[in-house]
C-alpha cells in the first residue's frame, strides 16, 4: 500500500524541527543541518511527499521526473530545490538494519553513519568503517546520513567509500530486477548514475584481514581533501593480499594497484614501506586552497603513516 501526502514549504520545514530536535541547540548551530533546513523551505509548494512500503514500490516512483528517495534529507544540499517535485520515503521500507550471519556483515541502506559507529562499539566489528565514519560530518549529521544515500551520491568528499572498496564490499540495489554487485563495479559500470534504490551493503566478515583508514582535513568537522583506506591479509607476516583506495583525487576515487602488487608476498618492513609509497600516485586537482602537488606529497605521507600503522599489526 502506497500512502502519499501533499505539503506546502512551511508544514514540510515544520516536519523537519518535529523529525531532528534541537539536542541541546547543537543541531541549530550546525552549519550544514541549518543548509538542509533552509534548501528544504524553498522546495516546490507542492511537493508531494511518498511512503511506499516496498522497495519495488519506491523504484516505480522514482522513476518520475523530479521524484527522488528521501533518507536522511542531506541530498537536499546537493539538489536545486526547486527541482524537487517529490520525496519518496524510505522509512517504511526496513531497510534500518545491521545484521550479521554466515560471515558476513548485511548493512541496511537507511542504516546512518552512526548506527554503523554503535555496532561496532558493541560487536567490535566493522572497525575499519566505523573508524572512517566516526570523523566524518558532525553528530547530529552522523545521526541523519545514510549508508545508501551516501553510497547514491558520493560526494568528492566522502569518508564512505575508501573503506568499503578496501573491504570489497558488494551492494544490492533494486530497479528493473534485484542484484548484488560489487562496489567497485557499482562505480566503474556507471550504473551509480541510474535511478534505483540501494537495499543493502555486504561486507565479510574476516578476522584475518587488517585494516586502517585515514583522512585529511585541517580540522576535524570539515570536508576532507582525501581519505585512504588500506586492507592487508597476512600468513606468518607475509601479505598475501592488498586492497588500496583513496578517494578526493581526480575522478573521484582510485584503486592504487601498483602498490598493491608491490606489497604481496613481501613483510611490511620499513623498507618495503618505503618503496611502496613510491608505488602510491594518485592524483589531485589543484583548489583556492592547494596545490595539487601539496596534495599528492600530504598523500604520500599519509599512506606512508598508514602502512606504519599496520606494520604493528600484522
Amino acid at each position: 500500500m502506497l500512502i502519499l501526502f501533499r505539503f506546502s514549504g512551511i508544514c514540510l520545514l515544520r516536519t523537519i524541527h518535529l523529525c531532528l530536535p534541537d539536542a541541546g541547540g547543537v543541531v541549530l548551530r550546525d552549519k550544514n543541518f541549518r543548509k538542509i533546513v533552509e534548501s528544504i523551505n524553498m522546495l516546490h509548494q507542492n511537493l508531494e511527499w511518498f511512503f511506499p512500503h516496498t522497495p519495488e514500490e519506491a523504484v516505480k516512483l522514482i522513476a518520475a521526473q523530479g521524484v527522488i528517495l528521501h533518507g536522511g534529507g542531506t541530498r537536499i544540499l546537493k539538489t536545486s530545490p526547486k527541482s524537487i517535485k517529490g520525496l519518496v520515503d524510505v522509512g517504511k521500507l526496513n531497510l534500518n538494519y545491521i545484521h550479521h550471519s554466515d560471515k558476513q556483515i548485511s548493512i541496511g541502506a537507511a542504516s546512518t553513519y552512526d548506527d554503523v559507529i554503535r555496532y561496532s562499539t558493541k560487536t567490535k566489528k566493522l572497525s575499519l568503517l566505523a573508524q572512517a565514519l566516526s570523523e566524518a560530518a558532525s553528530t547530529p549529521l552522523r545521526n541523519r546520513i545514510t549508508i545508501g544515500g551516501s553510497l547514491k551520491d558520493f560526494p568528492i568528499w566522502s569518508s564512505l567509500y575508501a573503506p568499503l572498496l578496501a573491504l570489497n564490499a558488494q551492494i544490492e540495489i533494486a530497479d528493473k530486477h534485484d542484484k548484488v554487485i560489487s562496489l567497485e563495479e557499482y562505480l566503474e559500470s556507471g550504473m551509480i548514475k541510474t535511478k534505483h534504490l540501494i537495499k543493502r551493503i555486504i561486507i565479510d566478515d574476516d578476522p584475518h584481514l587488517v585494516g586502517g583508514v585515514k583522512r585529511f582535513a585541517l580540522i576535524r568537522f570539515e570536508y576532507p581533501l582525501f581519505t585512504v583506506a588500506v586492507a592487508l591479509r597476512a600468513k606468518k607476516k607475509i601479505i598475501s593480499e592488498a586492497r588500496i583506495y583513496i578517494t578526493g583525487v581526480k575522478g573521484r576515487h582510485k584503486h592504487c594497484k601498483r602498490a598493491e602488487h608491490f606489497l604481496i608476498e613481501k613483510e611490511l618492513t620499513n623498507d618495503v614501506i618505503h618503496e611502496a609509497v613510491k608505488h602510491f600516485n594518485p592524483k589531485f586537482a589543484a583548489d583556492y586552497k592547494y596545490s595539487a602537488e601539496y596534495k599528492e606529497h600530504t598523500s604520500k605521507v599519509f599512506f606512508t603513516d598508514l602502512l606504519q600503522d599496520l606494520k604493528g599489526k600484522l
